[in-house]
């Protein structure tokens, strides 16, 4: 995958990526999230980081080595009931009062529906919830995602979804145990708060990468939370010791995985969690 290939939308900043300890990827890795103005994609190729304006997934291309992970519901029950995997993160996220951060992702009965109410009435035909007007906003982005894993056979394995604020959580576990956890990501503090966790994990700063990619957005296409959660998708790309909730994965009736996957440390209880 060439990450500033043509039809790949606006390219933001790039950096080139310190050679970590045991070397840096041969094959691509990326971290991808939902924005107003389409995806926020963070892609590491040939030791360089390139953050990205994609209006719509149709142009991105992964080779069959490539992998990443996604913000945004891949696998999907049938009217709406809910995921074993949202389940676990929300116990997972509950003492650091994060919980609320995992929204109920529309039922596939929703897919084809352009109206709130017919959607929520669609749900509960089949005995699921209503659907929250977050799920309904969230519903164009996963409709596109769910066409472009459609597409090839092998997408559904190579791009992943994750959870952002589980894995900062996860950071602030790894690197800051006994401190209070990142608040929320929508004012200044909470934004610092990430990236100093990312800063922790990668060894460098990503802060003038983030800043540069604000000031060619003009900032109405993306706000700095959608770039930080695009890196913390990334990071979980990279983890080699990465995990899925539930494990094993389930599967949706379109054979998607209704997983999420997350770095491969500071879980714990899981056991107790399943």
């Amino acid at each position: 995958m060439n990450c500033n290939g043509p039809g790949l939308g606006l390219p933001l900043a790039s950096a080139w990526w310190p050679v970590a300890p045991h070397g840096a990827p041969t094959v691509v890795r990326l971290g991808l999230d939902g924005c107003r103005g389409g995806w926020v994609l963070a892609c590491l190729a040939a030791q360089r980081l390139t953050l990205s304006l994609v209006p719509h997934l149709g142009p991105l291309d992964m080779g069959h080595q490539d992998m990443g992970c996604v913000d945004m519901p891949i696998g999907l029950t049938s009217h709406g009931q809910t995921r074993c995997c949202d389940r676990l993160v929300r116990r997972l996220l509950a003492p650091a009062r994060r919980s609320s951060s995992v929204f109920s992702p529309p039922g596939r009965c929703c897919l084809t529906l352009s109206d709130h109410d017919l959607a929520t009435a669609a749900q509960r035909s089949g005995g699921g919830p209503g659907l929250s007007i977050q799920s309904w906003h969230l519903l164009g982005r996963i409709q596109e995602l769910e066409c472009w894993l459609q597409a090839q056979p092998q997408r559904p394995r190579q791009l992943l979804e994750c959870h952002p604020e589980l894995t900062f959580l996860q950071l602030q576990q790894r690197y800051q145990p006994g401190q209070p956890p990142p608040v929320s990501k929508h004012r200044p503090p909470g934004q610092q708060q990430r990236l100093r966790l990312l800063h922790q994990h990668w060894g460098w700063d990503p802060t003038p990468l983030l800043d540069e990619a604000l000031v060619r957005s003009r900032r109405h296409h993306l706000q700095p939370h959608d770039l930080a959660d695009a890196l913390a998708c990334l990071a979980v790309a990279l983890d080699r010791q990465r995990q899925t909730l539930p494990n094993p994965p389930g599967t949706d009736t379109a054979g998607l995985p209704m997983a999420i996957t997350c770095l491969g440390s500071h879980l714990p209880q899981l056991d107790w969690l399943a």
